[in-house]
């Protein structure tokens, strides 16, 4: 398949991590975070949420294992996605590695339609076919996160709420999820954590006490869900 073709095919995703990219690099760059750590944010870590939330624990002042297990539970969901398509990814060369790491939601949403078409391809097509999808979607992160952060050197307001999108972005990484599965208990559930930490548990750790009690009640109800 041709990179004019594909980038075609990735340019949903190109007009969601442009976007949302630069809120990363406003985000950083308000924090004092230098050009050099926000590339390597996107090119290391390249987890969305997850680098919304790190920059969050680094300013707050948090500790690496308290880092590690926050962003490890926050981005858990995504060995799943490996999971689902392992089968795929046994077929493929060297370039699964890459292709592993770099299985973001949209990324995983969109080779998971794209699935009738890869079988229709030898193992060196389908593995550089899904292996441009996976590297152009990066690069529009990493290039997001460049812009927002110079704009914010050289746009001189004020950029103080900008933290805030990381809020947007769950609240509508949730309503999309209750759409696709509508438990209510799950969704009330939630609601009853947040409440619970934002009342009694330090800022510093509520993020990651949130997650941990989230994941620890759906494995002992998860026959009542």
């Amino acid at each position: 398949m041709k990179q004019e073709n594909i980038f075609i095919l990735t340019l949903p995703i190109f007009m969601g991590y442009i976007s949302l990219g630069a809120a990363f690099g406003i985000l950083a760059s308000s924090n004092g975070f230098s050009l050099f750590q926000v590339v390597l944010s996107s090119l290391i870590v390249y987890a969305g949420a997850g680098q919304f939330v790190l920059v969050a624990l680094i300013v707050s002042g948090a500790g690496f294992l308290e880092i590690f297990i926050t962003l490890f539970i926050l981005n858990f969901r995504h060995f799943f996605y490996t999971l689902a398509l392992i089968t795929d990814l046994k077929g493929m060369n060297f370039l699964k590695h890459y292709i592993m790491f770099s299985l973001t939601d949209e990324t995983f949403a969109l080779l998971s339609a794209q699935r009738n078409e890869l079988i229709k391809l030898n193992r060196a097509q389908k593995s550089w076919r899904v292996f441009w999808i996976c590297f152009l979607n990066q690069n529009y992160w990493i290039i997001g996160s460049i812009l927002g952060f110079l704009f914010q050197k050289n746009v001189k307001i004020d950029y103080s709420g900008v933290e805030f999108s990381l809020n947007a972005l769950f609240i509508v990484l949730t309503y999309e999820l209750f759409k696709q599965n509508p438990n209510l208990k799950i969704l009330l559930g939630t609601c009853c954590i947040a409440l619970l930490a934002l009342f009694f548990i330090d800022k510093s750790y509520m993020f990651a006490f949130c997650l941990a009690l989230a994941v620890f009640l759906l494995f002992i109800g998860r026959k009542y869900v």
